[in-house]
């Protein structure tokens, strides 16, 4: 079989999207090496992303504007090509397929910083959907709102979800730990942790005002890792407003060691999204053995299972009871600490990529190599 798959994402983004596309495609190469895989990029891929892929004998990589792809995929004879990031530059000899990750923008109505706004960016996605013999995105909520607002049949559409690699695991040295919290300021205590940093849909400010109201705070912290150059000023004003100064810290950007280290020694992990097209942070927290409270909006219960606390991400007194249940209750600590590495489990970039190649031989029954 011979697929085409534009990877521009691995080019820029390295996290999230670029990420589920390095694991993927290095489990996909690793699991049918006798495919041929022509990977088109609009700009150069780092060489750190390449691990896994780009050693292969089967992996041939292009560089090539966006615009042009549709020409080396016809160059290359493909026999499906495979855009994995919401759009749709080639076509190959039995199709295209596309992957759509979430429609946050379009179930939130949230601020684009689109050039041409969200409304433009849904047509374009939306038409692109339509447009695939198959489209893949990474949940059964996904799925049901690419169908709800796409109008794409639920048969054509597959889920192929993200995992957790090895490098996410509990981590129990009292002096590393000890030497982390010293590093990012957090003391001796105990310490919550959260991720998305200020993304407005990660509803750090609900969290925020729920520690503020929690009874025993004195020697707990409220770490936030992530990002805080877009809506960081209506969180900080709860901050401020609730007089919290040193007991909320945000270090921005964490190291996967030093994250490894915080998912680890965490009391919680707190995650109250209002939407998700899988939650990637819930699962890591989980794989390293950290208590989870999550919200239950979107796709969020679909990665937890029964290996958290799900709450109602606007109830800001559901916060608080639940950060309190956490703290109070060992044994439930206990018993998280066990199921989330369990639950972790359950999900695999082997696993992933069975399900991709799948597709991809349904789509080409004829072709073997």
């Amino acid at each position: 079989m011979r697929l085409g798959i534009d990877v521009s994402p691995l080019a820029s983004n390295r996290a999230g999207i670029g990420n589920y596309i390095a694991e993927l495609l290095a489990a996909v190469v690793r699991s049918a090496p006798h495919h041929q895989y022509f990977l088109y990029t609009s700009h150069d891929i780092p060489q750190d992303r390449l691990s896994g892929i780009g050693g292969s004998s089967s992996v041939h990589i292009s560089r090539c504007h966006p615009l042009l792809m549709k020409w080396r995929a016809a160059r290359d004879r493909v026999d499906l090509f495979h855009g994995m990031n919401f759009r749709l530059r080639g076509w190959g000899r039995c199709g295209g397929v596309v992957t759509i990750y979430d429609l946050a923008l379009d179930r939130l109505a949230l601020p684009s910083r689109k050039l041409l706004g969200q409304r433009w960016s849904f047509l374009r996605t939306r038409r692109t959907a339509r447009r695939a013999t198959k489209v893949i995105t990474i949940s059964e909520q996904s799925a049901r709102d690419i169908r709800e607002l796409y109008g794409v049949p639920r048969e054509r559409i597959a889920i192929v979800t993200p995992a957790v690699g090895p490098e996410f695991y509990r981590l129990d040295e009292p002096s590393l730990v000890q030497a982390i919290k010293l590093q990012y300021g957090i003391g001796e205590g105990e310490f919550l942790l959260s991720g998305g940093g200020s993304e407005p849909r990660k509803n750090i400010a609900r969290l925020v005002e729920a520690f503020s109201l929690f009874p025993r705070r004195r020697d707990l912290r409220l770490v936030v890792v992530g990002g805080m150059a877009r809506g960081s000023e209506a969180i900080f004003k709860v901050v401020q407003r609730a007089g919290l100064g040193a007991s909320v810290l945000f270090p921005g950007h964490v190291p996967l060691a030093d994250l490894r280290v915080l998912y680890s020694a965490c009391l919680a992990f707190v995650f109250p999204s209002l939407y998700e097209g899988f939650g990637m942070p819930v699962l890591e927290a989980m794989a390293c053995g950290a208590p989870v409270i999550s919200s239950r909006a979107a796709s969020l219960p679909e990665v937890t299972g029964e290996a958290a606390l799900l709450v109602d991400p606007l109830d800001v007194q559901a916060l608080t009871s639940a950060i309190a249940r956490i703290q109070e209750d060992r044994q439930l600590r206990d018993h998280f600490r066990q199921t989330g590495p369990i639950r972790a489990k359950a999900f695999s970039w082997d696993q992933s990529a069975h399900d991709l190649l799948r597709v991809y031989q349904e789509l080409v029954p004829d072709r073997v190599d």
